[in-house]
């Protein structure tokens, strides 16, 4: 059977005016419809992170993406839903499975820059320090910035932290440096700040940490 986009659609647009029962009422008899498939209970995780309830978001996920394995999508959509997951267990300080979400995402995406800034930016900046690892950060982050060419300004910012974390400040200035003269006109009113706060950080020899 089909899913109903529209009716999923029109779920979520339900819980963004505050419908949270109407929106999951809709959702639960689309799963009813076509239980074996992935996007209802994604969508579900969704509107249940709308409503706050994390813990039941998260199992959602799950469920999502086990039948996404199971129908065996592409790599690329794998890896978003475990991205997905990611940010909603940061959402609930919820770290380590955080990290294990965009581990599974990077082995699925080696080549992905976003997905590879992504887990070198928790393990540079994670406020708890047993998921700091700033040698395996570095690592993560050459690569994201090799592939995007040196461009993207927040990929180096990252680098720059992991350089911070990994001990070595002459390259965090460097690169905190080099990811400020990256920044685009319409960046850099919202990220100067932010970047130059850190880039005084690495001047007396302290790291960063925001997760």
């Amino acid at each position: 059977m089909t899913i109903d986009q529209t009716q999923l659609d029109d779920a979520f647009k339900l819980a963004e005016q505050g419908k949270v029962k109407e929106a999951l009422t809709m959702i639960n008899e689309v799963i009813v419809q076509d239980p074996g498939n992935w996007r209802p209970y994604f969508l579900k995780s969704a509107v249940l992170v709308l409503a706050k309830r994390g813990d039941e978001a998260l199992k959602q996920i799950d469920i999502s993406i086990a039948l996404a394995r199971k129908g065996r999508v592409m790599p690329a959509l794998l890896a978003e839903l475990y991205e997905s997951k990611a940010r909603s267990c940061l959402d609930y300080s919820r770290f380590n499975e955080a990290r294990q979400s965009l581990e599974v995402a990077v082995r699925l995406q080696p080549n992905n820059p976003t997905t590879l800034n992504n887990l070198a930016w928790l393990l540079a900046t994670s406020k708890e320090t047993r998921l700091r690892n700033g040698r395996r950060a570095v690592n993560l982050a050459l690569k994201a910035c090799k592939l995007e060419g040196w461009q993207n300004a927040f990929t180096i910012d990252t680098l720059a932290a992991a350089f911070a974390t990994a001990g070595n400040f002459p390259n965090a200035i460097k690169y905190q440096r080099f990811a400020i003269d990256r920044l685009e006109p319409d960046e850099y009113k919202a990220q100067f700040q932010g970047m130059q706060k850190r880039f005084q950080q690495y001047l007396i020899g302290r790291n960063y940490t925001d997760i």
